[in-house]
Parts: C-alpha cells; structure tokens; sequence
C-alpha cells in the first residue's frame, strides 16, 4: 500500500506547501507510518508474504530497497510541486509553517485511511488476505502498481515542466541586460542620427559618437 500512498500525500504536500524541500521532508513522515505498519504487518505472519522478507537479513534487503524505488518518485513530485508554489508565490517563514503543519495533517489523515481500506476493510484489493499459507511468488497487488506507475508518469512529467521552466527564466534573465541598456541611454543620443543605428543593430556604446553636433541639414 506504499505506492498509492506515496503518490497522494506527494500531491497533497506538493500543493499546500510552497518550498520544494519542505514538501519532500512532510511527505516523508506520513509515508513512513505506512511503511512502519505494512512491514509490521507482514512480519507477524498475517500477510500473503512470509515474514522472512522483512525480518530476515541480508535476503530482507530486497523488500527495502524496493520501498526506496517506491518513495523516490514520490518525493520528486512533492518537490517539484513545491518549487513551481515557490516561483509563483513567496511565503513568510510563519506561513510556510502553518502550511507544513496543515499538510502533514492531512498526510497523516491519508495514512490513516490507506491503511484502514487496505488492510483491515479491503485487503482482498489491497492483496493483504492471509490465505492460510505464506507465498513470496506472484505479481503485486494491482492498487500497489496503479501507485507506482502513477508517481513516475507523474514524477516524469513534472520533471519535464521543471526544465522547460528553467530554461525560459534563463532566457528571460539573458534577455534583461540589454533592455536596461536601451533604457539607459542619454537623451543627447536620442538626437543624434547615430543612436537610431546604436538601437536597431544592438551595437556597443563604444564608437558611437554621442556628441551634441549641431545637425547640417538643418541650415
């Protein structure tokens, strides 16, 4: 049930809280009481899965690293929705703190429920059903790869957005010298034949002639 729970608590910290760290570290403490009572699960034996996969080293060293697999995605999207909040809007350390604790709240209240519905309600969908013999064969749970698949395509996409965005404010950036130098020539210049070919061709303040000359053409 990790997957699924990763990928909603991800969204909900990515949307309140408007700091892309922050977001990862609420959506990390909610997770984990997921994690603690699904691996708490399976290894007092009331699970499909033997408890050897949890409790036994260096073979248990599967189950965990897959857990990692499973959160990583998960904390990339709470970032990066974190960030796109921060570019936006700017939040005061007091706000930013009230929101944190709202998120995790809800965090909390998402763990509460996924675990309620898969492993007390529902856990023939969640494939938690003790079936009077343990099996560490067969294909996950289809909630547990809905999660999965969900948080990469999402995590892909967001990561998409992420550079695209990037790329446009160091354009944007790039851009902003030269039309403080446009606004930033003298009056006198503006006279001065000159200053038009200064303008229309981006040439260097350097060898234009910027003096006051009085205009012939007008004799």
């Amino acid at each position: 049930m990790t997957p699924i729970a990763g990928f909603i608590i991800a969204v909900i910290a990515g949307l309140v809280v408007r700091r892309g760290r922050r977001a990862a570290l609420v959506t990390a403490v909610p997770w984990l009481l997921v994690l603690v009572y699904q691996s708490w699960y399976i290894a007092s034996g009331r699970a499909v899965s033997p408890p050897s996969i949890v409790t036994d080293f260096p073979s248990a060293l599967g189950y965990w690293l897959v857990q990692v697999i499973i959160v990583a995605p998960a904390l990339g999207i709470a970032a990066q929705l974190g960030g796109f909040g921060s570019r936006r809007r700017r939040s005061d350390p007091g706000d930013l703190a009230r929101r944190s604790w709202i998120a995790t709240g809800l965090g909390v209240a998402v763990s509460v429920i996924v675990i309620l519905c898969g492993f007390v309600w529902f856990r023939e969908q969640g494939g938690t059903v003790y079936t009077g013999h343990h099996s560490s064969d067969g294909s996950p749970p289809l909630i547990g790869t809905l999660g999965i698949l969900l948080s990469y395509l999402t995590c892909a996409g967001l990561g998409v957005a992420t550079i695209r965005a990037r790329l446009a404010a160091k354009r944007a950036a790039a851009g902003q010298p030269a039309r403080q130098y446009e606004t930033s020539l003298p009056l006198s210049a503006v006279r001065d034949g000159t200053c038009g070919r200064v303008l229309h061709c981006g040439d260097s303040r350097a060898g234009a002639d910027f003096s006051t000359t009085p205009d012939r053409s007008a004799r």
